[in-house]
């Protein structure tokens, strides 16, 4: 969101940085996404907040209603195990450089944040560790990720089609802190979606796919970074 008001900023990859890990621990963060300015910061998802420390003027009135948003979310997976499936275990292991996951851990991130969000409201928790999680070796190919996006998304539509309205104004305590249980579907949704930017990117520098194959519209009306990685 940065990009998108004109803010410079030093986007720092923590995992590579023991001076910024050190940094977070200093000021209880447990850790990324974070903001920081001065002594300052906003953790997590919080545009509000991250507009207020910037300074710059938001408008919190969301785009999307919850029923938008998961379709978007199923849409995303779908495309997601549709493009996996075929792939060839050279292809599955395609990374960018900087970023310590390949294509195939993309694929299975992209299902655990899908899950993440009804797994947060049944258990009360979000802890990072979720999002940590990566396919077995004996599930690192096309077709045995093409079966998880296939379960993931049963699990999702089962669970969204017995759950009410309400459900949406619950508190959702992430590892990043408590927040309304519709702005964690937004950010899980568009979390997703640009997960799914990065595999298209990785298949289009390889040569897989052809530049502009995916359809931008899955991502209108959502807070998607303007970089994709």
């Amino acid at each position: 969101m940065l990009s998108r008001w004109g803010i410079e900023f030093e986007d720092i990859n923590v995992r590579l940085d023991a001076e910024a890990r050190a940094e977070l621990e200093r000021r209880n963060i447990p850790w990324v996404p974070a903001t920081l300015r001065g002594e300052r910061h906003v953790h997590g998802w919080n545009p509000a907040a991250l507009a207020e420390l910037v300074g710059v003027p938001y408008d919190d009135t969301p785009a999307l209603v919850p029923a938008e948003l998961v379709e978007r979310l199923d849409t995303v997976l779908y495309h997601t195990q549709h493009l996996v499936k075929g792939l060839s275990s050279a292809a599955l292991a395609l990374n960018h450089p900087g970023r310590d996951r390949d294509l195939a851990d993309l694929v299975f991130h992209i299902y655990r944040v899908g899950r993440s969000f009804p797994d947060c409201l049944d258990q009360g928790q979000f802890p990072h560790a979720w999002l940590e999680a990566t396919p077995s070796a004996e599930d690192r190919n096309g077709l045995s990720l093409f079966r998880t996006g296939e379960e993931t998304r049963q699990h999702l539509t089962q669970w969204f089609s017995k759950s009410s309205s309400e459900v949406y104004e619950q508190p959702a305590n992430t590892y990043y802190g408590e927040q309304r249980a519709f702005e964690l579907l937004e950010r899980t949704t568009w979390h997703a979606g640009q997960h799914l930017r990065q595999i298209h990117d990785l298949l289009e520098q390889d040569g897989q796919l052809q530049p502009g194959s995916l359809p931008m519209e899955l991502f209108e009306s959502l807070p998607m970074p303007e970089a994709i990685w």
